[in-house]
């Protein structure tokens, strides 16, 4: 009998067929999105029921997802952030989870930067005002010599103080666990959130998403920082307070800032029509190498778990 395995990553298999095929090669019957986008709550309650095995997006696999899902035994999430999984109802039901922790890394890291540098430059904002007919150049100002605060020195902060090096930054971190080795070798300080808050000129998030950390940056957190602060959240949407983050922009026009997740998801809200923030859809991991890397990583996951 062939284990059926579902993908629900709405790109999985776009970029490169090898991971469909890789598990087709090894007797998988193979699923694909039929929705082509994220699945709600209901849709996944509905077509999760007949599958052994799910490589899984962002979708809610909470414990009434995982109850109607009968027959399955193993869940991969594509990807690094697991705040979308119920671990409890998973371990009463016998799923075993997994994810892909490794993979985004780079992809991240270099979004990050990128949005570093389009929010000193004003690069994305410009380019709007010549679409629109208005030539105005901003005047910007350079990421050489500013102090870069990153909130969680893991895998993605790591790499991104690896890729501001050449920037001459000084680079301050935040990190309940913090890893010495590489902060000593890469002349990174640990140092308070108070005091990384209050003498960072760019502030980068890279930490997960759980009920206490939501809404970590908030009215108050934003209220200690400079004015001309650069905000940058590539992490995962619920860490920013999306309200608080409005009326700082507004009242600090001077400050800026940088999202690519948001607390839901698609984006519309009113940080999409001010000038001094700029947004993207969800796309920290969408560079073709990485989304290779992922889902061949994810669908060898599955090969192990069931061939074992």
């Amino acid at each position: 009998m062939a284990y059926k395995i579902l993908t629900t990553s709405s790109s999985f298999g776009k970029v490169d067929p090898a991971p469909l095929a890789l598990l087709e090669a090894e007797g998988f019957e193979v699923t694909v999105n039929p929705y082509g986008r994220k699945l709600s709550v209901e849709e996944s309650k509905e077509i999760l029921k007949d599958y052994d095995g799910l490589i899984a997006g962002t979708e809610s696999l909470n414990a009434a997802v995982l109850g109607s899902a009968e027959n399955l035994k193993y869940l991969c999430r594509l990807g690094a952030g697991m705040d979308n999984v119920d671990f409890e109802a998973a371990k009463q039901l016998n799923i075993t989870v997994e994810n892909t922790p490794s993979a985004h890394v780079d992809g991240v890291a270099e979004l990050t930067l990128g949005g570093i540098l389009s929010c000193l430059r004003s690069i994305a904002n410009a380019y709007t005002n010549i679409t629109n007919g208005i030539w105005e150049k901003p005047m910007g100002s350079l990421l050489k010599g500013k102090t870069v605060g990153i909130i969680g020195l893991g895998r993605v902060g790591c790499r991104l103080v690896e890729l501001l090096a050449p920037f001459k930054v000084k680079v301050l971190a935040f990190d309940l666990y913090q890893n010495t080795e590489f902060a000593e070798k890469h002349n990174v300080s640990f140092v308070g959130m108070d005091e990384l808050i209050s003498t960072s000129d760019i502030i980068t998030i890279h930490t997960p998403y759980s009920p206490e950390a939501k809404h970590m940056v908030n009215a108050e957190f934003l209220g200690k920082a400079k004015a001309n602060l650069c905000l940058v959240n590539a992490s995962r949407g619920g860490l920013v307070d999306e309200a608080a983050l409005l009326d700082f922009l507004s009242v600090n026009p001077a400050a800026s800032a940088y999202l690519d997740t948001f607390e839901e998801e698609p984006y519309s809200g009113p940080l999409s029509k001010m000038k001094n923030c700029t947004l993207t859809p969800h796309i920290g991991s969408y560079a073709s190498e990485v989304r290779i890397n992922m889902e061949m990583e994810a669908a060898q996951n599955v090969i192990n778990f069931f061939k074992k």
